[in-house]
């Protein structure tokens, strides 16, 4: 079982016929369709639904709908299955549940053959590429933090390459932060894959789950953190994921696991709650279903987050989550390296102008003027601009009512000294502590 997919994903593996589904206008569904479809799609839970219990109640809902005529004015395929999957997430209330309009990809699961099996994993393939396989950022932060951002999880199949790529990339990090803020899930191989990088000569079960197959045959599987992974773990340095609540499957699964384990601090919003597998299944007329075929238990917990949604460790609104996260990796980091010479509490102001921007009142800023040694401060087209010597002149940016960065200096800042009379001088404050005093003059 590969997949914990929701509707974003799904049109990202088929993105490659969704025009074509959209503009599809030689087809109006009739009752006979849409009754057709009902009954197939109820013959499917009954095969495979993971909740045999509800399944009657589900059933009979959209057979009820159907006899009301709550479908009998929706001829548009498209309608027809996001109407079907609202109610079977209504009655179910599993988010996983979905239905699609498909006609081309379904019937090349149908056809079954080499060749289409072929053509559908070229077309998948090329709509991954596209998405970089879900990655997209990679960069290092103040004080050597690494940043990862991905918004789905592809097969390692055919992303493990890359995946590795972006690994190496932020290997040298002293922490790392992990967004999944964005993330709807996708592939649970990819969260063992890169769950792996964060651990050296560990034999841990990550997630132990069941799913059916035909016929309801029941098959328990394990996942484990693999014995070997492409270039250098990172076994030793913190990690932060961030979640949002629209953090879903298979990035909630990653995020559970490696908190139940105490690897990982969660930082952000409850996520979504879909911890279920499933598998597509199709239906006549172009149709295919989505169905929750599966479950799976942490093995610490020995339970899930269907319906609940995973909590964080530290609560708060997603758009702060970066800031917050790499606040938190800088203390910490800071506190591990008491004796360094790279002070990490450096950044932290910079950081939190980022979340909340200083303002400084144009009159304070003009009263800031003056001469100082060799220095200058000039207020010049709104802004106050910090003069060396006349020979160079550095854009100041205020990080505080009365400290300033320098634009293209990162070695020290300048903060102004001020007493009930004015300005007396100004500092220049280097990164290892040591200052610079300017008199006013």
């Amino acid at each position: 079982m590969k997949y914990l997919l929701n509707l974003l994903l799904l049109s990202i593996s088929i993105g490659s016929y969704s025009q074509q589904n959209q503009t599809a206008k030689d087809f109006n569904l009739t009752e006979i369709n849409q009754k057709q479809i009902i009954d197939s799609l109820s013959k499917e839970l009954e095969e495979f639904y993971i909740r045999p219990n509800s399944i009657a109640a589900i059933t009979k809902k959209l057979n009820e709908n159907y006899k009301k005529g709550s479908y009998k004015n929706i001829s548009k395929p498209n309608e027809f299955a996001s109407k079907l999957s609202a109610d079977l997430v209504d009655v179910s209330k599993d988010l996983h549940f979905s239905v699609t309009y498909n006609p081309e990809w379904t019937a090349t699961k149908k056809n079954n053959s080499i060749e289409s099996q072929k053509k559908l994993k070229a077309e998948e393939l090329a709509a991954a590429k596209k998405r970089n396989f879900g990655f997209q950022q990679a960069r290092i932060l103040e004080g050597n933090v690494g940043y990862l951002e991905f918004d789905y999880f592809e097969d390692p199949a055919i992303a493990s390459e890359k995946a590795a790529s972006v690994m190496q990339f932020l290997n040298n990090t002293d922490a790392l932060i992990i967004d999944l803020r964005k993330n709807n899930g996708g592939a649970m191989e990819m969260g063992q894959f890169l769950s792996s990088y964060f651990y050296s000569n560990k034999e841990l079960p990550l997630y132990k789950y069941y799913y059916y197959e035909k016929n309801r045959k029941k098959i328990d599987r394990e996942m484990w953190l693999l014995p070997s992974v492409p270039g250098k773990r990172m076994e030793d340095i913190d990690i932060y994921i961030l979640t949002s609540e629209i953090t879903f499957s298979a990035a909630e699964w990653m995020s559970y696991s490696l908190q139940n384990l105490k690897r990982v601090t969660i930082v952000g919003e409850k996520t979504a709650g879909g911890a279920h597998p499933v598998d597509r299944k199709v239906l006549p007329n172009g149709f295919f279903v989505t169905i929750p075929v599966g479950e799976v238990k942490d093995p610490i917990t020995n339970t899930d987050f269907e319906g609940k949604g995973v909590i964080p460790d530290v609560l708060c609104k997603s758009e702060e989550a970066v800031n917050k996260s790499h606040i938190l990796a800088l203390q910490k980091l800071s506190a591990k390296n008491k004796d360094s010479l790279n002070n990490l509490d450096w950044f932290i102001p910079i950081i939190k102008n980022r979340q909340k921007a200083a303002h400084i009142e144009t009159s304070v800023l003009k009263s800031y003027e003056g001469k100082f040694g060799k220095s200058e401060l000039k207020y010049e087209n709104d802004n106050l601009y910090y003069k060396w010597n006349n020979i160079a002149s550095f854009l100041l940016t205020p990080i505080d009512q009365d400290l300033f960065l320098l634009n293209g200096i990162d070695d020290f800042r300048i903060k102004v000294i001020s007493d009930k009379n004015g300005v007396t001088e100004i500092k220049r404050i280097y990164q290892n502590g040591q200052e610079k005093i300017y008199k006013k003059g």
